[in-house]
């Protein structure tokens, strides 16, 4: 068996050593020196790897992160300036927990599961910028 890699695709497989996607197509000879290559033992590589799943629950992280920031400084801001805050006092604790298990959920045992993530407050899809 030669060093060829191949790895799940939607609708095929993709050749890693050149990157040339492979049609599940039986007219194909790509495609039939693939069936073979996995009829002789090749293992095909997942779709998304451990590495790929990790990378996209960070970005989902960071986008949520991103997305409550906003109300954390408005809070900050109205606090200094003495004036009535938009948030409660339980409001803003759940507000930074909330962000404090963000900023943790990479080092959960259960990341990237994404079942598992960090559970937003109901309250935070009624605020408005």
């Amino acid at each position: 068996m030669d060093n060829i890699q191949y790895k799940h695709c939607p609708a095929g497989v993709q050749r890693l050593p050149d990157g040339v996607f492979i049609p599940n197509d039986v007219g194909n000879k790509d495609w039939v020196a693939y069936v073979d290559w996995t009829a002789d033992g090749g293992q095909t590589l997942p779709l998304f790897t451990a590495e790929d799943d990790a990378n996209a629950e960070r970005r989902w992280r960071d986008g949520e992160l991103e997305s409550v920031k906003w109300m954390r400084e408005r809070h900050r801001d109205e606090v200094e300036l003495g004036s009535s805050t938009s948030l409660t006092t339980d409001e803003y604790g759940e507000l930074l927990a909330y962000m404090q298990l963000l900023r943790d959920w990479p080092q959960s045992t259960k990341f990237p599961v994404q079942k598992y993530r960090p559970k937003k407050p109901g309250w935070i899809a009624e605020q408005t910028q």
